[in-house]
């Protein structure tokens, strides 16, 4: 009877405790397992760090953004208006603060040189600004006649337009040439003349080297000139 009663309270005692270790170890897989298996559940019953969290991810998608955004090429409405940006720039005021011209003068003069009577030629244009008008005056010679001879006001825009074209072309970039100290007999020494306000500039050219491949830039500007008409 002592042995039964025995071996029962060993058997009870050995059952609760596997029991014990089993719930032990149930809890244990239970809330260890957890925060092992799932670490962003127990992060997220933080607010703080959820917020930090989600601020980081919302911070580098906007740089991914505006690095796609700067790898773009530029629209061709962009060039358009870098275009036209760049050709505002010859668009000059020609007038001072109190609304009147500031001061210019073109003059350019050719002749033909010493030739037969029959054949000679001399233009003379000389563009001018007064304190409120603007003046175009033109003399030209043919076959040894006089054929024009006249002074006329320019309108304020055809004026514009002329200037326009001619600082397009860069006369106010060319330096200020003294008259060659040798020149030829019979050979005529053409020349075009610029001043406006405080720029001026001026050049000399024979007739046989205007055709000339480095007399282009210049020959633009004495063409530009030769189209003026009132």
């Amino acid at each position: 009877m002592s042995c039964f009663l025995f071996k029962t309270r060993w058997n009870r005692s050995t059952l609760v405790f596997f029991v014990k270790i089993f719930l032990t170890l149930s809890l244990w897989f239970s809330f260890g397992g957890e925060v092992v298996a799932n670490p962003t559940t127990v992060e997220s019953k933080n607010p703080s760090v959820t917020s930090a969290s989600k601020k980081n991810t919302e911070a580098s998608q906007t740089k991914k953004t505006n690095t796609k955004l700067s790898s773009k090429p530029v629209s061709k409405n962009r060039n358009e208006k870098t275009d036209s940006n760049q050709l505002s720039n010859f668009k000059r005021n020609y007038k001072n603060h109190k609304g009147n011209w500031k001061p210019m003068e073109l003059t350019w003069e050719e002749s033909s040189g010493a030739v037969a009577p029959e054949f000679r030629y001399a233009k003379k244009f000389h563009l001018f600004t007064d304190v409120k008008k603007i003046f175009l005056s033109r003399k030209i010679i043919k076959n040894g006649k006089l054929v024009l001879e006249e002074t006329k006001e320019i309108p304020d825009k055809l004026y514009q337009k002329w200037m326009n074209d001619l600082f397009k072309k860069g006369i106010h970039q060319l330096p200020y040439e003294e008259i060659p100290k040798e020149q030829i007999t019979g050979i005529s020494y053409n020349f075009v003349n610029f001043r406006y306000s405080s720029t001026k500039s001026k050049f000399y050219y024979k007739l046989e080297e205007i055709n000339q491949p480095e007399w282009v830039h210049k020959k633009a500007i004495i063409e530009s000139i030769e189209r003026m008409k009132p």
